[in-house]
Formats: structure tokens, sequence, C-alpha cells
């Protein structure tokens, strides 16, 4: 197939794709917590993104709640779509929505600092300049393009304000320099992290002479990122395909669950690719299945924190799925083998991975939410679940801020556990991506 000769979709959408839920698989406890979940999230995107249409910062999202002037582009590409999923589930209204998304990507193309197209990580809330000495990072562009996709594709019937958004985002999309950005100079080709424009911004320390900071040379979360590249005029097949097989895939196992991991075993990374591309319908040019392996991610961190009950109190409540986000003594990278290295732990459990979860393993998951949602009033409150649990001090302890990545996340994903197949639906029908995944070699299931 030639990239003038895409399907209208890709991966073929079906009204139930392999490994997609079948509605009612939830048990009903659990689906209405997710649903008060899932719309808790939305509102929260909502509430705290710059709502003023006129403002060059439009539509940017809050780092976290407790920060006010401090947003950044990855938590403002899952609202795009997290967005989308409020107009489906009927709490947001879709020309408010559409407007603010216009906006949005008005900000993203205009007001937001890039180098090469990739975006500043985080950003002033309200005029969209660079916040301190924040690098330009490829993953956190990946994510906000990942939302502008699928709001794109939402609206693309929207007459002029639809066009609008779906200009706006091919303009987004096409001024990305990869070439600029990937190193293939030694035996294989990767995607730098990202790139500082001198020494005394934030992770200089790990930068070359020309700015580049580091690699994306290990699996995580930023699959997407090949999609997006692969989609890219200058960037032919086989660069695309050096690209996908130049990261390393690690293969290990703990209790009986295999997988391609990440250094670190911290469980966002499998689940962020998730929320933007149904990966469950394809195969890799290797013909992994890169949906199965996050499942199995999953049940190894969940084995593995069963395992280290006689040492953390957390885990022996029943709560598991260690990851980043902030603990007691503030931020912290905790993770579960399997794992290159030990595993960090202190005993953190943020409940995103448990919603991140829940369309992989809903069995397995139901138990740990129950916990949660009995024994742990302190973890919610208007806006849902906390974003760190810890019971290993003398009084359980609940993080007070939420993170508007971990909000995007639980929204996409728990979302997905309901059944819903909107974003994966309107991210791989857009004709960039389905290109990406033409010149990438994946295949149906």
């Amino acid at each position: 197939m030639t990239d003038t000769e895409l399907p209208e979709t890709y991966p073929p959408e079906s009204a139930l794709p392999d490994g997609m839920l079948p509605d009612g698989v939830l048990p009903d406890d659990i689906r209405e917590l997710t649903e008060r979940e899932v719309d808790a999230s939305i509102r929260w995107l909502w509430a705290h993104a710059t709502g003023d249409l006129d403002s060059p910062g439009c539509g940017l999202v809050l780092d976290r709640d407790d920060l006010p002037g401090v947003a950044t582009v990855a938590a403002t590409g899952f609202a795009l779509a997290a967005w989308c999923v409020g107009v489906e589930r009927g709490i947001l209204g879709r020309r408010d929505v559409r407007d603010r998304v216009a906006a949005t990507l008005r900000t993203l193309e205009e007001s937001v600092p890039h180098r090469g197209g990739f975006l500043a990580h985080f950003v002033d809330a309200a005029t969209a300049e660079r916040q301190g000495r924040s690098e330009y990072s490829t993953i956190d562009t990946t994510l906000a393009l990942c939302g502008a996709a699928v709001a794109a594709s939402f609206f693309a019937a929207d007459g002029d304000a639809g066009r609008e958004i779906g200009e706006r985002t091919e303009r987004l999309l096409r001024r990305i320099d990869w070439p600029w950005i990937i190193d293939d100079a030694g035996n294989r080709a990767v995607v730098r992290m990202a790139w500082v424009a001198d020494r005394e911004d934030d992770y200089a320390d790990g930068a070359d002479e020309a700015g580049f900071v580091s690699a994306w040379s290990m699996t995580a979360e930023q699959l997407p990122m090949y999609l997006l590249a692969a989609g890219h005029e200058r960037v032919s097949t086989e660069l695309a395909r050096d690209l996908w097989r130049g990261f390393d895939k690690p293969v290990g196992s703990y209790g009986g669950h295999e997988c391609v991991h990440e250094p670190a075993g911290t469980l966002f990374t499998y689940h962020f690719p998730l929320a933007f591309y149904p990966f469950q319908r394809v195969r890799d040019l290797d013909g992994r299945d890169w949906w199965a392996n996050a499942r199995e991610a999953s049940l190894a961190s969940r084995a593995w924190c069963a395992d280290q009950a006689g040492r953390w109190k957390t885990f022996a409540s029943g709560l598991w799925g260690p990851a980043a986000g902030l603990g007691p003594g503030g931020y912290v990278v905790n993770g579960a083998r399997p794992a290159l290295r030990e595993p960090h732990a202190d005993g953190t459990v943020p409940p995103v991975s448990l919603f991140g979860a829940l369309p992989l393993a809903p069995a397995e998951v139901a138990p740990a939410l129950r916990v949660l949602r009995d024994e742990h009033p302190g973890a919610w409150n208007e806006w849902g679940a906390t974003d760190g649990v810890n019971l290993e001090g003398d009084e359980p302890w609940y993080a007070e801020p939420r993170y508007g990545l971990n909000k995007g996340a639980t929204a996409l994903l728990g979302a997905a556990a309901l059944g819903s197949t909107l974003v994966w639906d309107a991210f791989s029908r857009h004709p960039w991506i389905a290109r990406g995944a033409d010149k990438l070699g994946f295949t149906p299931a």
C-alpha cells in the first residue's frame, strides 16, 4: 500500500475490536466508580485550563492544581482528547469544546515557543511563554499532537470550525523537523528526548554540545511518537522502521508474566501509549502485540507488589501499581519487576495506575479499586481520586494536588474501560496516523 492509497481508517474500526471490553464486563460497582472518576477527571481538565478564548494561552492545562501559573503541553494534549470524550458523555457541550479546541490549537501553533516544531514542556498558563528554563521536549510535544489529531478527526465534519481545527493540526504536525531531532549516526536510529537552548536550561547537564538531551533508546511511553514521525513526508519508510527498531526491547518476566519492559518498571509508561492508539487492533512489523505486552506488564507489577506485602503496608492493603508521581518525600519514580535494575519503592501508589490497567485486566484491578474506594475516603474529592496513596506512616498519606497528566490518562483509559472507542477511532483514522502506521508496517490483528 502506498502513501496515496491509504485506507479511510487504519487499522479498520469495528464496533467491538479484538481486545476491547464487551459492554457490562465491569462489575456494576466498578463501572459506577469509573463513571464518576472519568467525569471528574474531564471536569478537572476543563476547569484547570485557561478558558478565555482570546487569551494567548487559551486551552493550556495546568501541570498540577496547586501551581496555578504553570501549564504543560502534554496535559493539554490529553485534555484535547478528553474534552471530546466529555462531549460523548454529555458533560461538556460540543460547541463549547469545539471553540476551545480551535483556540487551543491556535495557542500551540502561534504562542507556545518551539524549536524545530518541538514545544516547550512547561509554559505560562496565561501567556504561553516558556516557563523558567524549560526544555523543548519530544515526548510532551508528541502527547500534545496526539490530542490534536483526536480533536481534528472528531470535529472534521463541523464546518468552518472543523476545517480550522484540521488545518492547524496539519500545520503543527508538518512543522516538526524530525531529521533535526533524530540521531542516526551510530548503529541505530533514535529520537532525542529534548533540546535545550543553553547551559542554564533544565536538563542541560545531560546535553551534548549541540543542546540535545539523551535519546529514546529504551522501551517507554514514546510509542505514539513513531506514528507521528512516520506520517511526515520527510521521514522515509526505511527511516520510520529504523526508528521503531532502534529502541531496546528487553524481555523479562515476573510472576509468570513475560513482557518487553522499561528500565525502571514504572507502570505509566505501558499505559500512556494505549490512551491514544488501539494497539490491540494491530501487530507491529515484528509481529508484537503491544496491548498484550502492557497487560502482562501490569499483571507482573501486581504480582511483584503482592510479593512485597511483607515490606510495604501499602501493598499489603491490596493496592498496587507503583509508577512516577508525588510521594510523601516529593516527586518519586517507583517501579516493579521486571526491570533492568532493582525497582525503587517508597510505598506510594498512584490511582492512575489502576484506572490505566482497568481496560487491560478488569478482574485483577477491581479488588484494588474497592480497597481504594472503601478504605480510603481521604483519597477522593470533587476531582476524583488523589494522585498518590502511601500507607507507610502512622497515618495514611494522600497527595493533595491533582496532576493534569494523570487526570488525562485516567479520563481516556477509564473511558476505554467503560467501552468507549472514540479516542482510538478518531486517532487511528487521522490521515497522518494512518499513513504512519502503514509506513511502520503495522498489520491488522
